[in-house]
């Protein structure tokens, strides 16, 4: 009984300030922590056409790299919007991680962090879910994580 207690005590000090993550359909690994502009209860409310800024802790790199390419995709109803990255984001050892994270080695942790002021997503007044992933130069999964997302008008 006392662990239990315990643990409802102790839960929501651990994820208070924490964006709510799912994994990626990919199953590719989630860092320790997310922080998507402050959002800290689910669907995450975002207005159209503001910037999207999300800080990743704890990313643990399953394979070694020279580099990390970054993507997104949003999903409406299952369907996936078309959505393009920016170029200026695509590398993320240039823009995103700290100068010096790359190469990567297999179980490096390292953070990230997506700043996102391009065009805003081609929907608003919905619900959808954003997945922000990292990709190793075999194209493997370094990072993935999913958030649901109201975009507001």
């Amino acid at each position: 009984m006392r662990e239990y207690l315990l643990v409802a005590v102790l839960l929501p000090a651990l994820v208070l300030g924490q964006t709510p993550i799912m994994s990626c359909p990919n199953g590719a690994p989630v860092p320790r922590e997310v922080d998507l502009n402050g959002c800290t209860t689910a669907p995450c409310n975002i207005p159209a056409g503001a910037p999207i800024v999300a800080h990743a802790k704890g990313i643990v790199s399953p394979v070694a790299t020279e580099t990390l390419t970054a993507h997104i995709s949003i999903r409406l109803l299952g369907l996936e919007i078309p959505f393009p990255i920016p170029e200026s984001l695509v590398d993320a050892c240039a823009a995103g991680t700290e100068p010096g994270t790359c190469p990567v080695s297999a179980g490096q942790e390292f953070d990230y962090t997506l700043n996102y002021e391009g065009d805003p997503p081609p929907v608003s007044g919905v619900t959808v879910q954003i997945e922000v992933g990292l990709a190793a130069d075999d194209g493997s999964d370094v990072t993935c994580v999913a958030v649901d997302v109201y975009i507001s008008n």
